[in-house]
Formats: structure tokens, sequence, C-alpha cells
């Protein structure tokens, strides 16, 4: 295969209308489907840009889902506080220097390639385990309640409170300063920040969020499947591998250099709001409307899916993707504004533990 770096300044454009899943699949869309398509756009442009003005990620998590908008309203005054505060660290900050020696490595890759890995110690990730096991567990049993196909992706995560588990928190953020991730990631965003959530997850074979997009239309998947930019902002992730993870386990890959790509303000809010408003959903009614949007409008942060094989993206991409297995590093830290994907699961199963890196509070 030729290579195709990924030298473009912009993320993949894709010619929805000469789609085969999309502009070639259905009929031309009608005045009434045209409206509703750009009335649900609107929906998730006003979410995403609620999130963005109030800088949503930095603020702490709601720990009862169950009563998630009560629990929003008694906490309403410390969100407030937190937004203001937020806003006035981003009006005044500066550009800062890691104050050791782990950070200022660290930020030097993560400038250039938007990603670092790293190999810890049998200790360390033996720490990792234990503290984690019984949470594997908990997350076990709620996976067996449901089928495959009855799943949902955020279903293969758990979610864990600050509150109820400090003595986690407190070892996740002192082994993230031993290794210069907080120091590095605090310089990368210009702002102080630590380890704010902290997220189990488990894949297997048996998850279903990474094939069979088209078969309504008979289009193959694409070999990009589940490439994406993430719909955050001002933050970054840090991935630990708490299983062994080789080639067919789902090893998280990132295109380096691409968080340099998604920087233009309106394609990237564009993207995320089609997200946010699940026009980026593959399910028909979804590309149904997808495809009524004006063409400047149809653009996704979970862009892989769509892109053809042999395209000049799909082969940039392929090209250029460091597919990260346990050999090469046990946890990275990278900016999801990157193209990345993982937990594409073949054989076996895949055990991690994700961490944002957002204000303290």
């Amino acid at each position: 295969m030729t290579s195709h770096p990924y030298s473009y300044n912009h993320l993949p454009v894709i010619d929805y209308p000469n789609h085969p899943a999309y502009g070639t699949a259905f009929p031309k869309p009608s005045l009434g489907e045209r409206a509703a398509a750009l009335a649900k756009f609107a929906s998730g442009f006003a979410m995403i840009t609620a999130r963005l003005m109030a800088d949503y990620e930095h603020l702490p998590r709601p720990s009862d889902k169950s009563h998630k908008v009560a629990e929003l309203v008694r906490r309403s005054p410390t969100y407030l506080r937190l937004v203001a505060t937020q806003k006035l660290r981003r009006l005044t900050r500066r550009a800062t220097e890691p104050r050791t020696t782990a950070g200022a490595n660290v930020l030097k890759t993560l400038k250039r390639d938007g990603i670092a890995g790293f190999h810890l110690s049998p200790e360390q990730l033996g720490r990792i385990r234990d503290l984690l096991a019984p949470h594997y567990r908990t997350l076990e049993a709620r996976l067996a309640q449901k089928t495959p196909d009855q799943r949902h992706f955020d279903e293969t995560r758990l979610w864990l409170d600050k509150d109820a588990f400090p003595e986690l928190y407190a070892y996740f953020n002192q082994l993230g300063s031993e290794l210069g991730v907080i120091d590095a990631a605090s310089a990368y965003l210009d702002r102080p920040v630590a380890i704010a959530h902290v997220v189990p997850q488990i894949n297997d074979p048996s998850d279903a969020f990474w094939a069979n997009h088209f078969r309504d239309v008979g289009v193959v998947d694409s070999p990009c499947d589940y490439c994406h930019v993430d719909a955050t902002y001002n933050l970054l992730k840090f991935i630990i591998y708490v299983s062994e993870v080789g080639p067919e386990n789902g090893p998280f890959t990132y295109v380096r250099g691409t968080h340099r790509a998604s920087r233009n303000f309106w394609d990237g809010l564009i993207r995320r709001a089609n997200d946010y408003a699940s026009l980026s959903s593959t399910k028909p009614q979804n590309r149904r409307l997808f495809n009524a949007l004006p063409k400047f409008l149809q653009r996704k942060a979970a862009f892989g899916v769509d892109l053809p094989a042999g395209s000049e993206y799909a082969d940039a991409i392929l090209d250029n993707e460091w597919r990260v297995t346990s050999d090469q590093g046990d946890a990275v830290l990278f900016d999801p504004f990157g193209i990345h994907r993982g937990g594409m699961v073949r054989s076996g199963r895949r055990l991690v533990v994700t961490m944002m890196l957002t204000e303290p509070t």
C-alpha cells in the first residue's frame, strides 16, 4: 500500500451525497425531513454550546444518576461558583512550564504527537488491580443482566464517585504525579488539573458497538470503524491497561499528530453538535435525518464508520495508527482531540481504566 501520512490540517471530509449508506440509499429529502433534521441539529448545537460555555467537563459529575435533575439543582450553587472560577482562570491563564523533569519529557511528546506512553512497574499494576477488583466484579454483574444486543456502550463502563472512593482517587493522583502526567497535563492545558474521574471498563467480542452498521443497505464496515474525536473540550485522558492487551484484545489506537487537525472551532462545534443530537448514529432513521441536513452541516466527530475503504483519508489514518499493545506500554496520556479508537475486541477481553484530567474541585 502506498503510504499517505496524515498531513492534513483538518479532519476527514466525507462525500455524503454520494455515500452508499446515505445519499444514494435514501430518496431525496422532503421539506419536512429537512426541517426535522435542522431542528434536531439545533438541539445538539444548543447542548454542546452550553457545555462549552460552562466548561462542563470540569464540573463534578452528579453522583446519583437516578435523581440527576434533583442532584443538579441541589448542587447548583457549587456549579455556579465553579463556572465563574473556571472562566476567571481561563481569562487570566498564562502559559506554564512543568516543574519536574518527568513532566517536561511527557509534555514534549504530548505536544508533538498528542499522546505519550508509559510502562508501569509490576508493583504499580498489582496495586491498581487490587484497588479495582471489586469494581470490576460490580461491572461484570451489571453486564450479565443484559444480553449483548441489549447493552449500550456506556454500560461497559462504571463511573466511580470520588467521595465514595477517596483512597482510589488518592492513589491515581499520586501515580499521575510520579509519572509526570499531572505536571504535563497542567502545562498542556494551561491550568492546574488532577485526576477527577475514574472509569473502569470491560470489553469483549460480544460488544456490538463497532460492527454491522449498514447491513440494511448491504454496505460493508469501514476499516476505520469507530475512529473518532471526543465530543469534549479542555481536558486530557489517561488510560491504563488492567489486563494484558494484544492485537486481538481491542488495543487503544491513536493517529499521532491529528490533535492539531481538529482545532477549527466551527468545524468542531458542528461535528460535536451532530453527535449530541444523535445524528451521528448509524441507525437507518438517524442516517436518513443526517442525509437531510445541508451539506455544510454533514460532519461528525464519530466519522470513522463512514470513511470508505481506500479513500485518501482512510489510508492516511490506517497507515499512521499507533496500536498500543501491552508490550509497547501499560498506559497512555492523550489529547482526545486527536483521532483514536479502542475496545474493538476480537478475542479474550480487555480491562482498562480511563481517567480524565480536569480542574480539581
